[in-house]
């Protein structure tokens, strides 16, 4: 049995005992309880954070600690995917510190949830959930890449996922295939080689991907938006490599865009798509065993809804939603209220046609910012600042070649700072900006592939604690490996 799910039985097993956390009855006249989360460390949008890093949060009451349970408490790295741990509490039992047992990745982007559900011994809950962000290091490196390998996908890769997905503890690549309607399974050896790929069924013309641990059970889960489907396929990880066969949740029109937080503060994982066609997203909501809901959809007040990220731009401890609208050419920030809604909050132009987007504290000062490809007219990565209360600054736009279509951003050099990728579908080539410490990104270096640049992977594929790049070339149908020189 796995340190997790015995970790979490035990829990559930405490609070099965444990007093009942029905509403508190009290006294006409008195002011209710508030449980509230004062500080968590790392703190919200971190960078640089150390791999072997514990994390703990502050309460103003003691919590019950059989409360923490997973799901209502858990850690997932974007590619080491979910992390045991044991837990300590301190200060009373106000604070909760979690010690994963095994480092997060290189690099990677952490995020830390907890439900509504978690209460203080008086059975007195959170008004909403509360998650958080932050970036672990890596390895100050050169900066310079060497080509290292050519992998065969299916046809017309856009779209992957670099993390570990056989619980093997090193990272894995999966690319989805938009015209063989598959996503092609790469699995890493350990030292940065890659098998020839499997590959798994999923929706016609198949794009944005991305993964977490959708039913719990200690394994990599894909999601996956099926363009001309009008759905998202779910694959269930069995931890080895290989997936259970797709379910399939329809959505709106063309879902272009693809995001995963847990919107309605229940603990799990849910779904959000941004759907160019109907102009609208939606949400898949999650009912704890990896099955989903049929969809909520809203209209998110731009036109052409082609890219979302989930972040918490206003860092209030829910997580937000950014959009962006291909033929409005602006983004727009949605609030997350905690309970599955989102309400309108700022929008700002950011360059005509912006395809996807991505989010990440760029200038270092604590709050997330935005960056999207402007596949047309400026064409190069529009970056918008956050203005230091969630809201938007004016767009600044670097050139990065014809029809930029992707972006990714992560710390390439091991500054602490994060830099970006660009890739150029009709220019053949990655436009790669290393960060200047403040947001703002000098000349880029060049990385040129056959015929379409696609995609961009920051991973550290080899081990070695610097990042790496995967890059994917969807005319050519292939994928490179690139190994960063220490």
């Amino acid at each position: 049995m796995r340190t997790s799910q015995l970790l979490s039985l035990c829990l559930a097993a405490l609070a099965l005992a444990a007093p009942s956390h029905a509403q508190v009855t009290r006294p006409s006249g008195v002011n209710p309880v508030v449980f509230k989360v004062l500080k968590v460390s790392p703190s919200q949008s971190a960078l640089h954070v150390p791999r072997d890093s514990s994390i703990s949060v502050t309460f103003n009451l003691p919590v019950d600690r059989t409360s923490l349970a997973m799901p209502a408490f858990h850690v997932m790295g974007r590619f080491s995917a979910m992390h045991s741990g044991s837990y300590h509490f301190s200060d009373g039992g106000r604070t909760m510190t979690f010690v994963p047992t095994k480092p997060f990745s290189a690099g990677e982007k952490v995020l830390v949830n907890m439900a509504r559900t978690v209460s203080t011994a008086g059975g007195v809950t959170l008004d909403h959930g509360f998650a958080w962000t932050f970036w672990t290091d890596s390895r100050a490196s050169s900066g310079q890449f060497t080509y290292d390998a050519t992998l065969i996908p299916g046809d017309t890769p856009y779209g992957a996922y670099g993390g570990d997905i056989d619980n093997d503890d090193d990272l894995d690549i999966c690319t989805t295939n938009e015209n063989t309607s598959d996503v092609s399974v790469f699995l890493n050896d350990g030292t940065g080689t890659f098998g020839a790929a499997t590959s798994e069924a999923v929706g016609l013309h198949c794009s944005p991907c991305d993964a977490a641990d959708f039913n719990f059970d200690g394994h990599v889960d894909l999601a996956v938006a099926n363009i001309f489907h009008h759905d998202v396929s779910v694959l269930l990880g069995n931890g080895d490599g290989t997936f259970q066969p797709q379910a399939r949740y329809p959505v709106g029109s063309q879902p272009r865009g693809l995001a995963l937080l847990d919107a309605d503060g229940d603990g799990d994982i849910d779904i959000a798509t941004a759907n160019r066609v109907t102009g609208d997203v939606s949400l898949l909501f999650n009912t704890g065993s990896g099955l989903f809901a049929s969809e909520y959809r809203f209209q998110a007040g731009v036109s052409g809804e082609t890219g979302v990220s989930s972040c918490d731009m206003d860092n209030d401890g829910i997580l937000d939603l950014v959009i962006g609208g291909y033929y409005s050419d602006n983004v727009t920030i949605r609030r997350g209220t905690g309970d599955g809604t989102f309400v309108p909050h700022a929008t700002r132009s950011i360059g005509t046609e912006p395809w996807m987007v991505v989010t990440g504290d760029l200038n270092g000062d604590g709050w997330p910012d935005i960056a999207s490809p402007l596949s047309s007219g400026s064409a190069g990565a529009g970056i918008i600042m956050n203005d230091g209360a969630g809201g938007l600054l004016p767009a600044t736009t670097y050139p990065a070649g014809n029809f930029p279509i992707s972006i990714e951003i992560g710390d390439m050099n091991g500054d602490g700072h994060l830099d970006l990728s660009v890739g150029a579908f009709q220019g053949g080539y990655f436009s790669q900006f290393f960060n200047n410490g403040d947001g703002t990104f000098g000349s880029p270096f060049y990385i040129t592939v056959p015929q379409a640049a696609s995609f961009t992977i920051f991973h550290d594929f080899d081990g070695d604690g610097d990042i790496d790049l995967t890059l994917l070339d969807e005319i050519a149908d292939l994928v490179f490996t690139y190994r960063q020189n220490g």
